[in-house]
């Protein structure tokens, strides 16, 4: 089992890219996200192995000195391998960095074998819209996933652990309020 460590939407946030996941999935465009039991968000590391005792008290502190992150989610992205995937990315702040820095080194010593694409100086945040497609539906999929009006003001308020495949929420904390 592999886990990954998220930073989900604040609520009103996350409705929007549910609708997109819902409208893509109603078209049977994509799998349907809505269904995978989670919630969007964008993924800070994954590790094929991470000790979940240690890193869950570990993380609350985290999430205990961080307040809610907020940026623009200003573009809609394609990322091409292992398979296609289309995602809405925010535009990178020094607070969003600085945030998925500190998990990795709050996790470093739980986790084995991160996986490349997410770790710091390699990381593309970005919350994935579909996967699983045909790529004759890619347009459909861009036309649909434009209706999120960007750019899109966003606030993250959790982190959490989420274990895959299947996926499974494991925990999460609330970031701290202003």
């Amino acid at each position: 089992m592999s886990f990954a460590a998220v930073l989900y939407f604040e609520e009103n946030h996350e409705e929007e890219l549910l609708r997109i996941w819902e409208s893509l999935s109603a078209e049977n465009l994509t799998a349907n996200l809505a269904e995978a039991e989670i919630r969007p968000h964008i993924t800070l590391a994954i590790f094929d192995e991470l000790n979940c005792r240690p890193c869950d008290s570990q993380l609350a502190k985290v999430a205990a000195h961080n307040r809610p992150i907020s940026f623009q989610i200003t573009h809609l992205g394609l990322f091409t391998k292992p398979e296609p995937v289309v995602f809405a990315a925010p535009t990178i702040t020094q607070e969003l960095l600085s945030f998925h820095k500190d998990i990795h080194e709050t996790l470093a010593a739980e986790a084995k074998n991160p996986w490349e694409m997410y770790i710091p100086g390699q990381w593309v945040p970005h919350c994935t819209l579909a996967l699983g497609f045909d790529l004759k539906n890619l347009g459909r999929i861009f036309e649909i996933s434009l209706g999120l009006g960007l750019p899109m003001h966003a606030q993250a308020d959790q982190v959490g652990i989420v274990e895959f495949q299947p996926m499974k929420d494991v925990f999460r904390f609330r970031l701290i309020s202003d």
